[in-house]
């Protein structure tokens, strides 16, 4: 058995807590073996109620046990809310998906969209476009856009706005304190189309909230729009033809 006996040449400080502790982990059944010890080692912390080495070591064991039903648990309870919004996402791209003209889409961003999301305004704005009829949830931009990022490509960005912004980006909103939107590109229009999402909370659209299922949004949405306007195109290119 490995000594930790002081060396005979120094015999004043070999012993010390490293050498009794290296010595503990390397030979974990020694207080097994000599379990008298437990009567005279001093654990400390009375006051807690710890008598012995065996409670102290229950106590440290449970602790981390806590430690990681809580970290199980959260997440857990991140696995649901991600059900929950996939479950959401599933029934507005499906929605989305069935949009057959200017009319139904907006339709859908104006109900299905801000349900899902818990938002109070949701537009789509496309550059160089007009709408064949007014929308509520539907825009052409011609000139500059309501804010100087709207077309910025990239991620999803979210922020909170002065309610002069947040009106200029959704006309008719009433709102006296401000609010939160989230910009989410198209990409299917190269920096020419993005979605707005606003909402009167400011807590509800922040920078710090995740955007995978905003991109996503962006991805089908894209499409969707795309689509529509090519077949709105090659609708009037056929009625001039026929001409």
């Amino acid at each position: 058995m490995t000594s930790i006996l002081p060396d005979e040449g120094n015999p004043a400080g070999a012993l010390t807590d490293a050498a009794v502790a290296e010595f503990l982990a390397s030979h974990n059944d020694f207080l097994v073996r000599h379990g008298e010890l437990l009567e005279q080692i001093d654990i400390g912390a009375p006051a807690q109620g710890i008598t012995s080495l065996v409670t102290r070591q229950v106590t440290a064991l449970r602790a981390r046990n806590r430690d990681l039903r809580s970290r199980l648990e959260a997440l857990l309870a991140n696995a649901k809310a991600n059900d929950a919004i996939f479950a959401r996402m599933r029934k507005l791209t499906l929605a989305l998906m069935d949009v057959g003209d200017e009319a139904a889409l907006d339709a859908v961003l104006g109900t299905d969209l801000a349900a899902e999301f818990s938002a109070d305004h949701a537009v789509c704005f496309v550059a160089d476009w007009t709408p064949a009829a007014p929308r509520r949830h539907l825009a052409g931009v011609q000139g500059p856009a309501p804010l100087a990022t709207l077309f910025t490509p990239g991620a999803p960005r979210c922020g909170v706005y002065r309610p002069e912004e947040y009106q200029t980006v959704f006309e008719g909103a009433s709102v006296a304190t401000p609010g939160s939107i989230a910009l989410v590109p198209l990409p299917a229009f190269d920096g020419q189309a993005a979605l707005a999402i606003g909402a009167r909370d400011p807590d509800r659209f922040t920078p710090a909230l995740g955007t995978i299922f905003l991109s996503y949004l962006g991805d089908v949405l894209g499409r969707t729009v795309n689509r529509l306007i090519r077949g709105r195109a090659a609708s009037l290119a056929g009625n001039v033809n026929s001409t």
